[in-house]
């Protein structure tokens, strides 16, 4: 995680205070830069890297945090550091954030590699949601990308072998007279999610292993959408787009 990263990942951070910012910076120098102790030069070097104007007086400011009762840092010969009470409560809130701010890059990425402008509409709801915490919909959202993405790629560089391999995969389907895609809207009229999955895979449009992925999440995406019990946590969507975007969307380009 860098500088940047933990300033973004922390809600309200430019309307912190700066005792409140030069904590914050401690506790990077401490986890991520794995400095036992730090100077006052080490916080006005954090400042200047995300570019915020410092305060006039950072040993001053950290005095101040010295002599709170119980102390918020602590100092000695070597410099100053972090109390274990202070660092444990950042590690709570941060420690883990690390992915948190993967995920949310990732997704802020992708609009360069998608030049689909529905994709973009799904990309742009999935990082909304995933951004103030509605993870339920961001899951929903991130699926939706995945799965337009998916069919595009079909349509554009595999239609003739997904048409192709239909009838064998699903041979109740033309008893009829011979069906065959022809533009996007075709597959939600015709076949089910599963359905385009399993005929792609059979077609060796994807490998296995991304078909495995796609009916996994597809599963969850279902859990996800459809009024149930299930709770869904932010560790898991961040599982659901992490696995989605590197395995399926990156990998369809």
């Amino acid at each position: 995680m860098t500088l940047e990263d933990l300033t973004r990942a922390v809600s309200g951070f430019d309307g912190l205070q700066h005792t409140a910012r030069i904590k914050l910076f401690a506790w990077f120098l401490h986890t991520q830069q794995k400095a036992e102790h730090f100077m006052p030069a080490d916080i006005s070097k954090c400042y200047r890297e995300v570019h915020l104007a410092e305060p006039q007086n950072i040993p001053g400011q950290l005095a101040a945090l010295v002599s709170k009762k119980p102390p918020d840092v602590l100092k000695n010969k070597s410099g100053y550091r972090l109390e274990k009470r202070v660092r444990d409560e950042y590690d709570k809130k941060y420690g883990q954030r690390a992915i948190t701010v993967e995920i949310t890059n990732l997704l802020k990425d992708l609009p360069s590699k998608l030049p689909d402008l529905a994709e973009r509409t799904y990309l742009d709801e999935a990082l909304k949601c995933f951004s103030v915490g509605s993870f339920r919909a961001s899951i929903v959202m991130t699926w939706n990308l995945a799965y337009h993405h998916l069919l595009d790629f079909i349509l554009k560089y595999q239609l003739a072998e997904f048409n192709a391999r239909w009838p064998s995969v699903f041979q109740g389907h033309h008893t009829k007279g011979s069906k065959a895609i022809a533009k996007i809207d075709d597959f939600g009229d015709i076949l089910k999610e599963s359905e385009v999955i399993k005929i792609a895979k059979s077609a060796s449009i994807i490998s296995h292993d991304v078909a495995k992925i796609l009916e996994e999440k597809l599963g969850r995406r279902n859990s996800a959408a459809h009024p149930s019990g299930v709770k869904i946590e932010q560790l898991q969507a961040e599982e659901f787009i992490d696995d989605l975007v590197k395995n399926v969307v990156l990998k369809l380009i």
